[in-house]
Parts: C-alpha cells; structure tokens; sequence
C-alpha cells in the first residue's frame, strides 16, 4: 500500500476534486463515485465485505465540502453507482472524534483498488457503503 497525496489518490480513479481545500468525493470520469473514508469507520460485512458506516452530521468541516458529499452519496444511492475507496489513515483516530477541522489532522492516504462498493443505505444522514471485490 502507497501513501499518496490526495489529489493524487482521487487522480487514480479518474477523479478530479472540485476543491482539495474542502472536498472529499467526487464523480470519476467513468461514472464511479470516489469518496475519502476514514479506516477506523470500516467494519467487517462477513466473509469478502468490508462496510463504511457513517453519518454526514459527523461531518462538520466545510459547508460545501458536506453539501457536494450529500449530493454524491445521494446519486451513488438512487443510481446505483459503483463506488471506489481513497483511505484516510489517521495518526491518532480518537482526534478525528474530537477535532472540527480534519485538515488539521495527521494522516496519510492510500487507495484500495482491489474493492468495488455500493451505497447499500443513505437516509439523508446515516450511509453505509458495501465493497466487494470485483
């Protein structure tokens, strides 16, 4: 596993952040959503799954930043998009509960291209993403 930038993370899948100040998924040129997570929120689905829970309303960083998520999570959901992985590996996980800005968090990046997901719930708020290899 390489630790890449961010940008460059996204770049692998194709895609292109509308901000790298701010956002934290986009839409790859292939239609795939593409989303940054946290590795501390991924959980064992059962044999070959690996399930992403999480809630926007955790996510209290910039406004634009939730508001392209939510419009991301919201179009991977009702269409069905498959959905590819940047990690985000915090040096200390317990911060990123207690800290606002998680730009000012330590952490390294690597991707996971050996997993396929899809937006299996999204309420509005609360999402799980399902990943399987392909």
């Amino acid at each position: 596993m390489a630790n890449l930038g961010f940008v460059e993370a996204f770049a692998k899948f194709g895609a292109k952040l509308a901000n790298p100040m701010w956002a934290v998924s986009s839409i790859a040129d292939d239609g795939a959503f593409v989303i940054s997570c946290w590795a501390h929120y991924f959980k064992n689905g059962g044999p070959g799954i690996v399930r992403y829970v999480d809630s926007l309303s955790r996510w209290v960083g910039n406004e634009l930043g939730n508001k392209l998520l939510e419009t991301h999570l919201s179009k991977a959901f009702v269409e069905k998009l498959p959905v590819r992985m940047v990690v985000a590996t915090a040096e200390n996980p317990e911060a990123v509960e207690r800290e606002n800005d998680a730009s000012k968090i330590k952490k390294t990046f690597h991707i996971r291209e050996d997993l396929v997901g899809h937006v299996i719930e999204f309420d509005g708020n609360h999402f799980v993403i399902e990943f399987r290899r392909p």
